[in-house]
């Protein structure tokens, strides 16, 4: 199987740098744009399977990737990012004045704490982790499928799949405008591509 990853188009949050998991935004004009790009680049891609997250930014995404092509999207919640509970839409520097204890407890120990009113981090990790073993047993097939997320959940799911501890997340940013492709065979996971921005040749990949 080959797996293109996309996170979804830029949103105001992400212009205004605010922690944004399950607040419903739309993509901004720039946001449509880079989707669009990204659509060019992967004209050639004949989807036999494409999913995205619940949430409109990464249907809309997916939605704009897709067009043309004669496929359904499917909808999962398991592939939405974190939700942050009163974290949500309020930038750091805000936090650290108005949640101060919380804040900290997420500064020390990341992977143990969680926002206010919000999922743990052991939460989420155990969500995507279902999701990864379910791509890992997918039977060899070459077939082309889409997934489109967020950067939280598209950063976790490849250390996972990568078998790296999930701290090595943050070694994996994914741009926006951008895509990156895994090949799965027999649940070994080959990366492919990360954060391309050029037209994709299938014939010139090993």
């Amino acid at each position: 199987m080959r797996l293109f990853l996309v996170r979804h188009g830029q949103t105001e949050a992400n212009l205004r740098g605010v922690f944004c998991g399950l607040t419903d935004l739309d993509l901004t004009p720039h946001g449509v744009a880079q989707a669009g790009q990204v659509t060019e680049w992967l004209a050639e891609v004949d989807f036999t399977h494409a999913v995205s997250s619940q949430l409109r930014r990464a249907r809309h995404t997916a939605d704009i990737l897709l067009a043309g092509q004669d496929i359904d999207l499917s909808i999962d919640g398991q592939w939405n990012e974190m939700n942050f509970g009163e974290w949500e839409m309020r930038h750091h520097h805000d936090l650290q004045r108005e949640d101060p204890e919380a804040w900290a407890a997420w500064v020390a120990d990341w992977q143990q704490a969680s926002p206010t009113g919000g999922e743990s981090f052991p939460e989420f990790s155990a969500r995507i982790e279902q999701a990864v073993e379910s791509l890992k047993s997918v039977k060899n097939n070459d077939n082309n499928q889409l997934l489109v997320a967020h950067q939280g959940v598209l950063s976790l799911m490849l250390a996972r799949l990568l078998a790296m501890p999930a701290a090595a997340m943050w070694h994996f940013h994914f741009e926006q405008g951008a895509y990156s492709v895994l090949e799965i065979h027999d649940g070994f996971v080959t990366l492919r591509a990360f954060n391309s921005q050029a037209v994709w040749q299938p014939a010139t990949r090993g």
